[in-house]
């Protein structure tokens, strides 16, 4: 769209509000960003204008929105006279059967949501979206793992071509624009008609978790901007960010990177590279211990506990400290002490004589040791170091997918650094993992583990 075209739509996208009932509050309005060549395809946000100093007084309600101007499977198969296509639409999962409703409407010259549609983003930089080279750049980070493109094709082949023959990109763009903008709102047949001076958008529920809800497009709700950049909606009942997202998922989900999400970024540790590096060879850890490998056999016995004790999880998240919680989560900590206990000790626990101890006392040098170790390995996964993604974002014509993409694993490379720094501060006693002697043969003495070492009576796992 060029700039008339932005503003035509929009033009039309007002009018339209007013039509079919939507009632915005005289002290806000809608203001095109496209134009400007602003947002990260949020193509039209809600900013309230200026209000006078004295004006004290809290804006108590931005819209209200009827029932009947969502656009959700229910109200949208009102609209289609195939029996067949309904039924088959009504038996998809929620966001299958929304994509296919969407897809339908927008075929449809007079569709009743035309004009939401027609302000819809044509152009998504959601990861769906990249190339194959453009993805690289993200390196070693997790989250290329989760795009699920071809999960998505294989269902959309199954389900939504039958009916719509045309090709993947555009039900890719649809299910995209629903995973970014869509809302569950209660499956209520009736309508609640807000106060004026009454509560946010009454379509938008926080109750309990019991409720059913119905996946749903709501014009209007959907652009108020969320990014942490520009929020302009804060409200007791209504706001209107993605929560505490790193910044690999707001990438994944939503096509855009800030530093505002920067706080929130994740490194992931899977379980499956855990297990690697501690069943494939002999390792030597920071203060010099070297560790030889457990069997497979070894490995399946403390796995069992693990799911046993509820700490084994398909991978952990590593983030920085803060007040939700430490930088390396307990259930990683437990894995791992598990994982190191001696054959006394784990056959303790596994006949239920002992139980799990607390943090402080799963943080011990040990398993701070052995961490520390998993996460330097993990560093080296990624091609490139800190350092080099800093000078990199300093290039001034940098391609965007590509600063995006930097962006990501650099935040990852500096939460798995400030996670290895933690970790080899552990400063708990091995008196509850390893026996005496293997604790002796553990000394940080250089002279004393020289000797022990050399001793052939003083065989073990650590040494």
């Amino acid at each position: 769209m060029e700039t008339d075209e932005f503003t035509a739509a929009t033009a039309a996208f007002v009018s339209w509000l007013s039509e079919i009932g939507v009632r915005i509050n005289p002290k806000m309005a809608i203001k095109d960003l496209r134009s400007e060549g602003r947002g990260r395809g949020v193509e039209l946000v809600l900013t309230t204008f200026q209000l006078p100093p004295e004006t004290s007084r809290r804006m108590r309600s931005f819209f209200s929105i009827p029932r009947s101007a969502v656009l959700n499977v229910s109200n949208a198969l009102a609209s289609i006279s195939d029996d067949a296509s309904k039924d088959a639409i009504s038996r998809m999962p929620s966001w299958l059967a929304l994509t296919a409703a969407m897809v339908t409407e927008g075929q449809r010259s007079n569709s009743k949501w035309a004009p939401y549609l027609a302000i819809l983003p044509r152009q998504l930089e959601s990861l769906i979206f990249w190339s194959e080279s453009e993805l690289r750049e993200l390196q070693a980070s997790t989250v290329v793992k989760k795009i699920g493109r071809k999960e998505a094709e294989q269902m959309f082949a199954a389900h939504i071509t039958p009916l719509d023959e045309r090709n993947a990109e555009l039900h890719h763009r649809v299910a995209s624009i629903i995973m970014a903008y869509a809302f569950d709102i209660p499956e209520d047949g009736e309508d609640k008609e807000p106060e004026h001076d009454g509560d946010a958008d009454e379509l938008v529920s926080d109750d309990g978790e019991d409720e059913k809800t119905v996946l749903s497009m709501i014009p209007l709700a959907d652009m108020l901007n969320a990014d942490a950049d520009r929020n302009n909606a804060r409200e007791k009942r209504f706001f209107n960010d993605y929560g505490q997202l790193p910044r690999s998922d707001l990438l994944r989900r939503y096509g855009y990177v800030t530093d505002n999400y920067a706080a929130y970024d994740v490194a992931e540790l899977t379980t499956q590279f855990i297990l690697f590096c501690l069943t494939e060879r002999p390792l030597t850890l920071a203060n010099g211990i070297s560790m030889d490998p457990l069997t497979h056999n070894q490995m399946s016995t403390r796995i069992e506990i693990a799911e046993r004790e509820g700490v084994h999880e398909l991978s952990y998240d590593l983030a920085y400290p803060g007040p939700d919680g430490p930088a390396i989560p307990d259930e990683l900590l437990a894995l791992l002490y598990i994982i190191l206990l001696d054959d006394q000790n784990l056959k303790a626990l596994f006949d239920s004589q002992s139980v799990l101890p607390s943090r402080s006392k799963l943080s011990t040098e040990l398993v701070g040791q052995v961490l520390a170790f998993l996460l330097e390995r993990r560093q080296k996964d990624y091609a490139t170091t800190i350092e080099e993604d800093e000078k990199l974002l300093q290039q001034s014509k940098l391609p965007h997918r590509t600063t995006m993409a930097v962006n990501v694993r650099l935040g990852e490379k500096r939460v798995l650094r400030g996670a290895m720094q933690a970790a080899l501060k552990f400063e708990g006693s091995n008196a509850r993992m390893i026996s005496a002697a293997a604790a002796a043969r553990c000394s940080h003495t250089g002279k004393r583990k020289a000797e022990e070492t050399s001793d052939p009576k003083k065989k073990g796992r650590f040494t």
